[in-house]
Parts: structure tokens; sequence; C-alpha cells
């Protein structure tokens, strides 16, 4: 359906012999690209029938693998329904009796009930997101309106697209929430997921969430927690190393990985504001960095970094031993002005070499040898020409 970047990592992966761990929200494509592949056996968990029968039977796993005469590879769907296979795989890898291919839509069943060792050596760890830019072209309009998810970019019936949307947040809630963990009041959750969705890719202030919403300061913690473990938001942390400045934010920001869900989530229309498209434009370059980070298997990380009393950088990539600061702008035309929080985060960070100003337009430019100006619509090939190119 789309060509998947983060195809071409997973297949060097398999190909050099190691098992994966595929991880990524409901319905971004990961059974889609998993049946691209061969395989020696496919198990689908999502199946009740064969859910059941594992759960019953999580040893009959080895004794298949057993009646291969060479070492197959293996992909199991939705591995999160029955972890407790993990530990006879766990065993059949170590023991080279098989590859696998294992992907799931939930990381809070493997993290929190689960003792197994999943670590590099073992099953690498790759996570899938939402179609992101490069992939699918879709004007930014309709991306705050609808977002990335495969299903929904391929249908052209906007009132489908809307019920689609609505059936996936509503799924999510019955899935992921009620059923699959320990949440007794999902109508509390329900308004901190209204309340969240509303306040993503801001800072979050757990205080002022607990006063208006009334659980404690932990449960909404906690339920912020329910948020990443099921893949529905990232947690961004501020950038504090290394600053003499005393007045540094230090809460976190989330982002939903989805903008379309996020709208739902929030209950909001599709027309929005000047100011609204432009926080939404830099949640979207938030989503698409992580996303230019993750299909390559980066060892990087996304950060932000501001002064409550001064300047501020909306996103910042640590990669190896340097840092790229990043302003986004919802406009076209890009002057020395709107990088002057890029000249500032430069002089005081050393390992600051190149600073980015992502934009609306069709054009890439210098400003100057600091800076260079960014079109959205190539962001994946600028990104890799300015972090991943040689020094």
């Amino acid at each position: 359906m789309f060509k998947r970047t983060i195809k071409k990592e997973l297949v060097r992966i398999l190909k050099y012999g190691k098992s994966v761990l595929l991880l990524g929200p409901r319905q971004v494509g990961k059974t889609t690209l998993a049946q691209s592949l061969s395989f020696d056996l496919k198990i689908n968990l999502a199946v009740t029938k064969d859910r059941q029968f594992y759960e019953r039977n999580p040893d009959f796993l080895a004794k298949k693998i057993q009646s291969f005469k060479k070492k197959p590879m293996v992909f199991i769907d939705e591995i999160q329904k029955v972890p407790a296979l993990l530990n006879d795989i766990q065993e059949l890898i170590d023991n080279k009796k098989a590859q696998f291919l294992l992907t799931g839509s939930s990381a809070r069943k493997l993290k929190h009930e689960v003792e197994v060792n999943l670590i590099p050596g073992r099953i690498l760890n790759l996570r899938m997101d939402s179609v992101s830019y490069i992939e699918k072209p879709v004007s930014a309009e309709k991306l705050f309106q609808f977002g990335q998810l495969p299903q929904i970019l391929t249908e052209s019936d906007i009132k489908i697209k809307e019920l689609e949307l609505k059936s996936y947040v509503e799924n999510y809630i019955e899935d992921e929430i009620r059923k699959e963990t320990k949440i007794r009041n999902i109508a509390n959750y329900s308004r901190f997921l209204e309340l969240a969705a509303i306040q993503s890719g801001k800072i979050t202030n757990f205080s002022e969430i607990s006063k208006g919403l009334g659980p404690t300061v932990m449960t909404i913690q906690s339920y912020y927690q329910v948020l990443e473990d099921t893949l529905f938001a990232d947690r961004i942390d501020p950038y504090l190393k290394n600053s003499t400045r005393k007045k540094l934010t230090k809460s976190s920001r989330y982002l939903f990985f989805d903008l379309g869900v996020r709208r739902i989530c929030a209950n909001e229309g599709t027309q929005f504001l000047p100011d609204r498209k432009g926080e939404l434009f830099e949640h979207f370059i938030g989503n698409e960095i992580l996303k230019w980070i993750r299909s390559q298997a980066l060892n990087a990380k996304l950060y932000f970094w501001r002064d409550s009393d001064g300047p501020e950088i909306d996103w910042l990539i640590e990669f190896e031993d340097r840092l790229f600061p990043i302003e986004v702008k919802f406009k076209e035309n890009i002057t020395e002005k709107d990088a002057r929080h890029l000249y500032t985060f430069m002089a005081e960070y050393p390992n600051a070499l190149k600073g980015i100003v992502i934009h609306r337009s069709d054009i890439n430019y210098d400003l100057n040898k600091q800076v260079r100006a960014v079109s959205y619509k190539t962001l994946f090939q600028q990104l890799d020409r300015l972090i991943l190119s040689p020094r």
C-alpha cells in the first residue's frame, strides 16, 4: 500500500540473523509489512481461537518448531496477547532453534507481566509509526484534521474518515484500557484522555490536570504512563545537560502518535485558528522527527529546550556527541529573526554545530553557515544530509 521506510532496516536485521520485536500503535501497518516478507510459520494471536489455544498450550510453539528440518523463520502477530510465549521464544533464540519477527501494539504487558530479558543480542526492538510524509505526502490541513493512519489515508470519503477515527479511539478505550489495564474508572480515564489530547505537544503540568479532573497527581502520572505503554503518546523530555541557566523548564511534553486520533480524543472540529495551526505544525514535525529516528533505528534522542524567562528551542536532536537545534515556523518566508533562539543556543552549546528552521514552503536554503531553512516536505532527506552525512 505504502512503501514504508522502516522496511529496509527490518529486512537488514532479519538477514543478519537477528530476531525482531516490532512495536507500534494499532493499525499503523505492522501486519501488512510483515506479510510482505516470507516466513515458515505464521501465528496470529489477534485471532481468538489461536490466542486461546496458545494461552492453554504455550509449550506447543517449541514442539511445532521442532518439526522443521531447518531453522525456521517465524512470524507471531500481536505477541502481547500471549506474553507467556516469550519465555519459550527466548530459549528457542538462545539455542538457535528459530528466528522470530514478533509484532505488538502495546508494550504494557511485555513490560509488566513477563519476566523475560529482551536485551539486544536476543531480540532487537524496532518501532513502527503511522505513515510519514515521505511515505505519503498530504497537505498540512489534512494532516491536522485526519492524521496519517494507513486506512484513513486511503479513504476518500470524509464522513467515513471521521467515523473510522472515532471507532479507532473507542476500540482503544475498550481493548487497550478496559481489557488490558488495571484502570477501573474508565470515565475518569476518558476525561483525562480528552484533556491530554488537547494539551498534546505542550508542557505538561500534572498538578493542574489533577486539580481540573479530580484524580490525584500520582493517578494522572499513571495515566500518562499508560499512554506511553500503549504507544498512544511519546514523552519528550527537556534538555538539561551542561547548562548554567536556572529557569530551564524541567517538565516533559507528550506527543500523541497521530494528529487525527489526537483531534478525535480532544473532541475538536476540523477547523483551526492560525495560532492553533502553528501548534499542530510543531506537533507534526516532532512526530516526523521521531519517525525519521525510528525508521533507521538510530541511537538518537529527541528533546526540547526552554528557558521560562528567555529563549526556547522547539525540538533538539542529540546524535552521538552532537546537538541539532530545530525551530518550527508555520510560515513560508524565513528570516534571520526566526533563527535568533538557535543562535543563542548554539552560542551556549559548542557541540551544536548546525541549526535548522523548518517551514511550509517547498525550498531548502542556507540562511548562513550556521542555520539552514528546511521544507517540511523534504524533512527526511534534509535530516539525512545534515545529521547523517560525514562531519
